[in-house]
């Protein structure tokens, strides 16, 4: 069953995919830093200084890359990165008395945006505070501490919690309502539209097809015999099958084609910018996927359609009607086949009977 929070895996997605560019990005500029510092004055001892970051900042890229490895253990890995990184660089203004640089600052901003993204609040504010703490250390110990930086940088941090915790909030309830919408239109089991936003789906397909009426097709589809399936191996084998014939049918749409799960066994799929042979052949490769398909436990599954055209029926009420009474029509010439216009006739006109493709029919 398809999950509700489905719209969080996309935005997982998306910010491993930051972090794998922020990553990327380090690792570029410290590449650059390391090759200025090279031709420099006593480069190797200049370059080393280097070397370290863009070692770090490439092992953090190949993590990122690492499928295996969590989002959240790849946010507080990168916490932690830049926490060491910090204090070595403190470390090494305590020892030395040299200027404490903008450079240095600009590490510890970064650090409290990072810590107060993807940390809960109370360890973020005690790990930024820690480091405002190595900061002023930092400052008493140089020849030139920066004392205007270090206390703008005291103003900034609460500002850079601020505007986190914002963005956090306003990115759950991004992801919420996501969630809301998926619920609202979204058929629990299938993963297809429900018949309510199906239905709107339907509408505005029919009004955008208004005047190329003969380029919408809609087809009107039923499993054979589910009854029987729910009865005799019951229901959690009837939802299996429900789910996998869902699958093959959404998989078989054209661009901007929707799968809709009508009611019970029953799906109508909207086929729009399609020919009549072309809407008839795809209806027709359904029929065969699923007459192909095999579950563990389930006997051969087959599906009935009847097939319409915005033409024939130029109302949204009258294509479904249309798609409804040729899907009885198929039910009853033997099931497993497709009753829709008679293909090779309908470039010059509506057709005057339906026609009923039988199961070893190719379209």
């Amino acid at each position: 069953m398809p999950s509700t929070l489905s719209p969080a895996r996309p935005s997982e997605r998306r910010q491993r995919q930051a972090l794998q560019l922020l990553a990327a990005l380090s690792t570029a500029v410290n590449g650059v830093i390391l090759l200025y510092l090279w031709t420099q004055a006593d480069p190797q001892r200049q370059a080393g200084r280097a070397l370290p970051a863009l070692l770090i900042s490439l092992s953090l890229l190949t993590l990122t890359l690492w499928s295996r490895v969590t989002l959240r253990a790849l946010h507080r890995l990168s916490v932690g990165v830049l926490l060491a990184w910090f204090a070595a660089n403190v470390h090494s203004v305590v020892l030395s008395a040299r200027p404490v640089t903008s450079g240095l600052l600009i590490h510890l901003i970064l650090l409290a945006l990072f810590s107060f993204t993807w940390l809960p609040v109370r360890p973020a504010a005690l790990l930024v505070s820690a480091g405002y703490a190595l900061l002023i250390l930092a400052a008493l110990a140089s020849a030139a501490p920066d004392v205007p930086g270090v206390i703008l940088t005291a103003l900034t941090l609460p500002v850079i919690w601020h505007l986190t915790q914002h963005g956090l909030t306003v990115n759950r309830e991004r992801i919420r309502s996501e969630a809301l919408r998926t619920l609202a239109t979204t058929d629990p089991l299938t993963g297809l539209l429900n018949r309510r936003a199906g239905q709107a789906a339907l509408d505005t397909a029919v009004t955008v097809h208004a005047h190329h009426p003969g380029q919408l097709w809609a087809a009107l589809i039923d499993i054979d015999h589910f009854k029987r399936v729910n009865d005799d191996l019951g229901h959690q084998t009837g939802d299996t099958l429900l789910i996998a014939v869902a699958g093959l049918l959404r998989s078989d749409l054209p661009p901007g084609g929707a799968a809709i799960r009508w009611g019970g066994e029953e799906f109508l799929l909207l086929l729009p910018d399609q020919t009549g042979e072309q809407a008839h052949a795809r209806v027709q490769a359904m029929l065969g996927h699923v007459r192909n398909l095999r579950l563990p436990g389930v006997p051969p599954t087959t599906i009935s359609a009847g097939l319409a055209t915005l033409r024939e029926a130029p109302s949204t009420r009258a294509l479904v009607d249309l798609a409804d009474r040729r899907l009885y029509e198929a039910k009853a010439a033997g099931r497993n086949r497709l009753t829709g216009p008679p293909v090779a006739t309908y470039k010059d006109g509506l057709p005057d009977t339906p026609e009923t493709t039988p199961e070893d029919a190719r379209p």
